[in-house]
């Protein structure tokens, strides 16, 4: 059979003579009955899942016509070497069965032609093609898979005779030449042809000294199924399908997986590259497969994409429709990608050298542009707008004198620009050449000039109207034209990327290739550009370093975390300019860079900052605005530096007025990570390391309502919850020790975003009071009008505590924290021991409170809180009726939590799943993340510049992420 032949549709059987033969062949050569038959997809053979009368199933194959059974003898033989034990690892492959003859081959001869059936079990799973969404984890599993079928398929030997075929990494041209005709679309056909160049240069150089083995070479994304683990993510399980096994380049393995991996996704080559990580673990790439495998895995889906669109126009079945409706536009964006971006993007997956270049000639004083005064552009600091959505990142803004180096744009996954952007407000301005070269191309739009040097390198200028011609040489410092508004420039290692341009924009994933190919042209402008030390400290150095130099129990949020450079509102921001709603942040409680509490800390920092013992106005402006906040008796402040020691000198407060050491808390709570408040930390000292409660440390029940014993739908709920303190608080007096205290989070934030029920505060306050016990309110969490319908936590409960903590949002993420309590208990700490705190309430923090306190009153942040939350509580009960891993959302205004579980019926906790989620979620650009005992609760509490807007993104990124197949 010619390269050619097995390119076109074969005559197939109707499903009815199928199913006929079929049973037939189960019976008498296997002696197994089929009660039931389902047709499968195949390129050319026929293959019918069929279930058996003792329910287990198969899956039979029937061959095209004239298929060779010695081939598919040598294909059986293939699969047995791939299914030995640990030959995949966890993968398995089916083995064809034997029929009661011994042989694994049956021939079928109707209607005067032969075919060959065989047998083969059933593997459960998914095909990749099946699920909507392929992690990197699954995605380097498939990597490996390919390197390890490549060594448990070494021992083979070629088919004999046999030499090429259709699908032959290496024969993709003639492949493609068969088609080409058929696909009508210029532009695609330009494409296609633009790969074929670069494969056809690779092989020339290449083809020759690439390893040859046999190789199954059809890693599809039908031909491998995956499962769900134990951890909630899919796992390749099962490769199927050795029809196109074949004596050929080893790297074809490699390259086949490739390809299909960068079906159906916005960045292909970021897929691409998780997958040569997977197989690189496994097994070293040689230099000559490292050259040829992007242009090969390019060609492969060239293949595919012109077969299928030349069968459909002789009449393909919908297999083939299904196979190319991906295929084109992942073509299309490999195009944009120059060879030399694609095998330095590979060899940096694959952990070998990259060739950095010469460093970029610099201009000395000579400048592009002698006539404007550029400054170098810093967007950080410019407002975000309403239509700024995920992985907005910093603006793109045209400033008279703007040079533009690094930027985004609204809406786009590509967040760096190569090159540079030189704008001007208004007017022409005049371009000179920095450096002598020589015109290369010259088109109404742009300008490229080559210079020749220790490396020759050509420099792009796009937007410039100049009246040099092809060959004009050009000295340093002779005019190239004039500009209108703008001028982008960029430097190449290579005409040929040049010519193409470069994209505007890059993905973070490519930038290490691009800054090699297209390097920072400031020098070579004239703009300086002298490199820039914080660019050295990628996110990847800062968390080697962060693992170096801090203690592991100091743990970052994310399996692959982001570095955060900066922050607007409701908007964190990466090194690469890219955005990330914060959904998570309570700290930054009236938004990151809020403008009024920068100005209030920046005016104070230059005129006063000292001990707080001294006397000055700030300290009780700020007491004053605070108190009035809070019901009467509270009115004596203490003002301290955290949370934790807030909470801390708040049992302190309480043991010394009622002389007693025992307290109460709720289980689950967290109040803080001193020795004194871990010890009073059920959530801390039950956890893993713990080592248990301080002896004066007295539980009392967890007042949930979703996995406790008073449920939602119990109206007494709240005082069945509180009967559990009156009784702790009996017990200890009965014995002799009364509590001193009893401190709850007036919503319980790490045990799960815990909402009391009706009465519950009230009727446990009561009972501490009757035994001569303080109640302390922590609104560390909560306080400042998160709750919307209230401006403290303990209010929406209709008790007034004893003692107030307030941490978190007090200073808009500055280290402040208080405690508020009476005049009469604050007399009775008052023994004598003096107590100060050198930095608590210093004129910085009290700038920075007084200043929040203003953004949170002339803003109307407490109804906004109100509104959002309602915004954010539809649409989340929304979701948990289409989801069922949502198992409960409990809400107050925008404190939110939403708790995750694998069955509604037994409320499992899904904790893994949450972790993925929160992950998943991260790369959308949304910041959520686990919290609760088992880590199941997704916790939601933006800062107060969250808009309804924001939630909604929210809201219909997490139906994306939770409708996809993990």
């Amino acid at each position: 059979m010619s390269i050619l032949e097995s390119s076109s549709p074969v005559e197939q059987w109707n499903q009815e003579v199928l199913a006929e033969v079929i049973g037939e062949v189960l019976a008498r050569q296997f002696g197994l009955r089929a009660v039931a038959q389902s047709p499968l997809g195949g390129e050319v053979d026929q293959n019918v899942a069929v279930e058996l009368s003792d329910g287990s199933r198969l899956v039979v194959k029937v061959s095209a016509p004239g298929a060779d059974p010695d081939e598919i003898r040598w294909r059986h033989s293939l699969q047995a070497l791939a299914a030995r034990p640990d030959a995949l690892g966890p993968v398995q492959v089916t083995t064809a069965r034997a029929a009661e003859n011994g042989d694994t081959v049956v021939p079928v001869d109707r209607d005067g032609t032969r075919r060959i059936v065989t047998v083969q079990p059933w593997l459960p799973g998914r095909t990749l093609s099946d699920l909507n969404s392929h992690s990197p984890q699954l995605l380097g599993e498939l990597g490996r898979t390919a390197a390890r079928m490549v060594q448990a398929l070494a021992p083979a030997t070629a088919l004999p005779g046999a030499t090429t075929r259709h699908w032959d990494v290496l024969r993709a041209p003639e492949a493609i030449a068969d088609g080409i005709d058929a696909v009508e679309d210029p532009v695609r056909q330009a494409h296609v042809r633009q790969i074929v160049g670069w494969f056809d240069r690779v092989i020339d150089k290449h083809g020759a000294t690439l390893p040859r083995s046999v190789v199954h070479q059809d890693l599809n994304d039908f031909n491998v199924l995956a499962r769900p683990g134990p951890d909630g993510r899919h796992h390749v399980s099962a490769v199927l399908d050795f029809a196109d096994a074949l004596h050929t380049a080893r790297i074809g393995e490699l390259a086949v997986a490739v390809a299909y991996s960068m079906l159906r996704k916005q960045n292909p080559l970021s897929a691409a590259a998780a997958v040569i990580r997977g197989y690189a673990a496994e097994l070293e790439l040689t230099e000559d497969e490292l050259a040829v495998l992007y242009p090969l895995a390019a060609a492969r889906l060239c293949v595919n994409a012109v077969t299928w669109t030349k069968r459909q126009v002789d009449g393909g079945t919908s297999y083939g429709h299904e196979r190319m409706k991906h295929t084109w536009p992942a073509i299309a964006l490999l195009a944009e990608t120059p060879p030399e971006v694609g095998e330095i993007l590979f060899r940096l997956a694959a952990g070998a050298a990259v060739e950095p270049g010469r460093p970029v000639p610099a201009a000395g004083t000579r400048r592009a542009v002698p006539g404007l005064d550029l400054v170098p552009f810093e967007a950080a600091h410019e407002p975000v707008g309403q239509d700024d959505r995920a992985r907005l990142g910093r603006h793109l803004r045209a400033d008279a004198g703007t040079v533009v180096r690094r930027t985004t744009e609204s809406g786009a996954a590509a967040t760096l620009r190569l090159g540079v952007e030189i704008a001007a407000s208004s007017g022409p301005f005049q371009v000179v050449a920095p450096q002598a070269g020589v015109v290369q191309e010259r088109s109404t739009s742009y300008l490229i000039l080559r210079h020749e040097g220790e490396e020759t390198i050509w420099s792009r200028w796009t937007g410039l109207d100049s009246p040099l011609s092809a060959g004009a040489k050009v000295a340093a410092g002779e005019p190239l034209g004039a500009a209108q508004t703008s001028l982008r420039v960029a430097i190449f290692r290579s005409l040929e990327t040049a010519q193409a341009g470069g994209r505007p924009l890059v993905t973070p994933e490519e930038a290490a290739a691009w800054a090699i190919v297209s390097p920072d042209p400031s020098r070579f402008l004239g703009l300086g550009g002298e490199p820039d030390p914080a660019v050295n400290w990628t996110a990847d150095k800062v968390l080697a370093t962060r693992d170096r130099r801090f203690a592991r129990s100091q743990r970052s949020y994310y399996e692959r975390p982001m570095q955060l450079v900066g922050g607007r509102g409701a908007w964190l921001y990466d090194e690469f300019g890219r955005g990330y709603l914060d959904v998570m942040n309570n700290v930054s409680h009236v938004g990151h860079s809020n403008p009024r509490v920068v100005e209030a800390a920046t005016a104070q920092m230059w005129q006063l900052n000292t001990n707080s013992r001294f006397l000055y106005r700030g300290i009780a402006e700020y007491a004053e605005r605070l108190t009035a906040l809070l019901p009467d008796p509270l009115e004596v402040v203490f003002l301290v530096c955290s949370g934790s020691e807030a909470n801390d000198l708040a049992v302190r407060i309480a043991r010394t007025v009622t002389g007693r050491r025992d307290v109460l808390v709720v289980d689950g709570a967290y109040h803080g990570n001193t020795s004194v408040l871990t010890g009073l930390s059920p959530n801390r000292y039950k956890g893993p390391g713990g080592t248990g409660p301080d002896p004066t440390t007295h539980e009392v029940q967890q007042p949930n309502r979703y996995r406790g014993p008073f449920g939602y739908d119990d109206p007494d709920a709240g005082s069945k919850y509180a009967a559990d303190v009156r009784r702790q608080v009996d017990r200890l007096t009965a014995r002799g020790t009364p509590p001193a205290a009893f401190i709850a989070e007036s919503a319980m934030g790490t045990a799960g975003s815990i909402f009391y029920p009706d009465g519950y505060l009230e009727q446990a306050h009561a009972s501490v009071r009757a035994a001569g016990g303080l109640c302390i309110a922590d609104e560390v969490q909560v306080g400042f009008g998160r709750f919307g319908d209230v401006f403290w936590g303990f209010e929406g409960q209709g008790v007034v505590p004893d003692i107030v903590t307030m941490g978190k949002p007090i200073g808009n993420g500055h280290p402040m924290a208080a405690v508020v309590t009476t005049r009469e208990i604050a007399d009775a700490f008052d023994t004598g021991m003096r107590y100060f705190n050198t930095f608590g309430g210093n004129p910085v923090s009290c700038a920075i409170g007084t200043a929040v306190l203003d953004e949170i009153s002339e803003h109307g942040l407490q109804a906004h809180a109100a509104s959002t939350g309602r915004v954010l509580d539809d649409r989340l009960r929304e979701l948990a009726g289409r989801h069922a891993l949502i198992g409960d959302v409990r809400a107050h205004g925008m404190y939110v939590g939403i708790e995750l579980v694998r069955d509604r019926a037994t409320k499992e906790p899904a904790p893994q799943e949450a972790l993925l989620v929160s992950e998943l979620m991260k790369d959308e650009g949304m910041l959520v993340y686990p919290t609760g005992p088992a880590e199941n609760v997704l916790k939601v509490k933006p800062p107060l510049a969250f808009t309804p807007a924001d939630a909604e993104l929210f809201t219909e990124v997490l139906d994306q992420v939770l409708s996809r197949d993990w």
